[in-house]
């Protein structure tokens, strides 16, 4: 079974088909400029090159070393140092594969689910832990004459368990930095994305401009305020389909006016129609 893939998307569909894990490695400069999510957890390693990173309502400085922990339900989106090559590598790893490998008294999945407002997305390991990780993601690429599948199972479990060890240790209370702004801006979207909402209101409760709010947004979030209003309703979208709620009130409840439209935007952004997501989950 193969385990590393070029790209970001052949990782998670590997990931989603099989409901295990997947890698890749990427050197891209410049990362997909869309706010995405996906329906598996993500871990990247940051290797070198990161610039910043929009992890739902929080914008992360990237330092050369960095981990971070996303869930299915969080939108994200990187961005690059220009002057340094960007290079890190990406797991995708199932909901599924956490529980089932989880005990009473290890929760694999405890990192990607405990939030609030003292935690962060941003793990810090140390080197050895960081180049032990790298070492098991690149002994994916081998095949072992026997038990190659259950060797691989083995040091993908090693890998979380690495990153929640870290996690519960405390070593993800570092703030996200950004600007006060942005963050006032991000928060009246969080609270008010389920109705009509406009720049113009955005921008009138942040005290800034509209060329200001949007000028701010794009330096520090790599991505319009646009883009983020619909990947903040989409998000929601998924965690009301994934506990039984209909499309035709989700799509209400999360500030569609137009019905079609969401059932457009919401295919766009996850693959498949609303009504399908919620059959699969």
């Amino acid at each position: 079974m193969k385990y590393i893939f070029s790209h970001c998307n052949e990782a998670v569909e590997s990931a989603s088909e099989n409901r295990k894990f997947a890698f890749n490695y990427s050197d891209v400069q410049n990362p997909d400029q869309n706010i995405h999510i996906h329906d598996t957890c993500e871990v990247l390693f940051c290797i070198e090159g990161g610039g910043k990173f929009l992890i739902n309502d929080t914008v992360y400085t990237v330092e050369d070393g960095d981990v971070f922990v996303i869930n299915q339900f969080e939108a994200h989106k990187i961005t690059s140092n220009p002057e340094k090559r960007f290079r890190r590598y990406i797991m995708q790893v199932h909901p599924e594969f956490l529980y089932s490998n989880s005990t009473d008294k290890t929760n694999l999945s405890q990192c990607f689910y405990t939030r609030g407002n003292n935690i962060s997305n941003k793990i810090t390991l140390s080197d050895a832990e960081m180049k032990k990780i790298t070492n098991h993601i690149d002994n994916m690429r081998n095949k072992s004459e026997y038990g190659d599948d259950v060797l691989k199972n083995m040091a993908a479990i090693d890998i979380l368990v690495s990153l929640n060890s870290a996690f519960s240790s405390g070593a993800c209370e570092e703030k996200a930095s950004g600007s006060g702004t942005i963050k006032t801006a991000i928060d009246y979207i969080n609270k008010n994305f389920n109705n009509p909402i406009s720049l113009e209101d955005i921008a009138k409760n942040s005290y800034v401009s509209v060329n200001q709010l949007c000028r701010l947004f794009n330096k520090y979030c790599g991505t319009t305020v646009a883009k983020y209003i619909t990947s903040r309703r989409i998000t929601e979208a998924k965690k009301l389909l994934a506990t039984g709620k209909n499309v035709a009130d989700t799509s209400i409840l999360c500030g569609f006016e137009d019905y079609a439209n969401f059932i457009r935007v919401f295919k766009k952004h996850v693959g498949t129609t609303p009504g399908k997501y919620a059959a699969e989950m």
